[in-house]
């Protein structure tokens, strides 16, 4: 990266560019959020066969036939984790073949008595399949077939000389770990009388049977995703590709940040190399006045990559947001495609 710090920022010009960013958020984008749909108090428990499945994000779907063939035959239809998630915890949909009798349990839905979305599977031979990474095994002595090493954050590169030695590569969220997973929203934000009425309106109005879950999150909600990234050099241009949604955003580097004319979500980016750190900028164009400054950065152990983000609002938020997130190097590490509907 030749002459990366003349390409770059002074850090004190860095510092009065934050401060004097200024951008507008809006929360108008809705996201389904099944614990919305599903009561996590109550338990149900159902003993069927497999009637159908649907393996597809965001959530995958599985019909179950109850007491067939008889007069109080019933369709259970369930839905539960991701498949950017299961395939992650080495799940495949051939463990659950249609015509497989099977006990479910599960949450209950709030709006129909037939509905459930799914945490544990008891299949033949005594083998439970456990869905989602925040629930314990229900039947102690049947086999697991979940293996969780990965999304917990326990497959590492124990070889230094083989972790990466920049900050390109595919980076995975560690789940449930702090700093990685649900990262970005721990720095509470500040709202103004406007923000806060914005806000307001957007949860009257984001009804998740309404607002399909595969509508694609903007910046800056999109790098806060629990799926892997990955940041590819291509010289002129950095990609960064979040799994989720497969979503693309583009740096162009070492051009003067013009604020151009966008209709992206994800906004027009300029990358500056500052050292080893990447410097991001993100606008909207004039309509908006919406920046979102980033960095990128690796660990000095290499196994993490750094991540900055800073909020500037005035009409939305009294106060800067700073929100902070890292990623793992895990070998191996994939980002595959998103695929979703719902």
């Amino acid at each position: 990266m030749e002459n990366k710090n003349k390409a770059g920022l002074s850090m004190y010009k860095l510092k009065i560019l934050i401060s004097a960013l200024a951008f507008f958020i809006t929360s108008a984008y809705g996201h389904h959020n099944w614990r919305q749909i599903y009561d996590i108090n109550t338990d149900i428990e159902i003993v069927g066969v497999i009637n159908s499945i649907e393996w597809r994000n965001p959530h995958i779907r599985v019909n179950f036939t109850v007491n067939s063939g008889t007069s109080e035959e019933q369709i259970y239809t369930t839905e539960s984790n991701s498949v950017a998630a299961l395939t992650r915890m080495e799940l495949s949909p051939e463990i659950l073949a249609p015509g497989t009798p099977v006990r479910v349990a599960g949450y209950r839905s709030r709006i129909s008595e037939s509905d459930i979305f799914m945490t544990h599977l008891l299949l033949p031979g005594n083998r439970e399949v456990e869905f989602m990474l925040d629930t314990k095994p229900r039947w102690p002595e049947a086999e697991a077939l979940v293996n969780t090493t990965r999304v917990l954050g326990n497959l590492t590169e124990p070889d230094f000389s083989k972790r990466p030695t920049s900050i390109f590569g595919v980076w995975s969220t560690v789940f449930y770990s702090e700093g990685s997973h649900r990262a970005l929203n721990n720095d509470p934000i500040q709202w103004t009388e406007k923000g806060v009425e914005k806000n307001n309106e957007s949860i009257n109005i984001n009804n998740p049977r309404i607002d399909p879950s595969c509508s694609p999150k903007p910046m800056p909600d999109v790098m806060g995703a629990p799926y892997p990234i990955q940041i590819i050099d291509q010289g002129e241009i950095i990609i960064i590709h979040a799994e989720e949604f497969d979503s693309i955003r583009e740096v162009h580097m070492n051009l003067p940040h013009d604020n151009a004319e966008t209709s992206s979500i994800l906004g027009y980016s300029t990358g500056r190399w500052i050292g080893e750190t990447l410097s991001v900028a993100t606008t909207f164009g004039s309509k908006s006045g919406m920046q979102i400054q980033e960095t990128f950065h690796l660990s000095d152990d290499h196994n993490r990559l750094l991540y900055s983000q800073v909020i500037i609002d005035p009409e939305m938020r009294s106060m800067p947001t700073i929100n902070k997130k890292w990623w793992q190097y895990q070998p191996g590490a994939f980002v595959q495609p998103y695929e979703c509907s719902y």
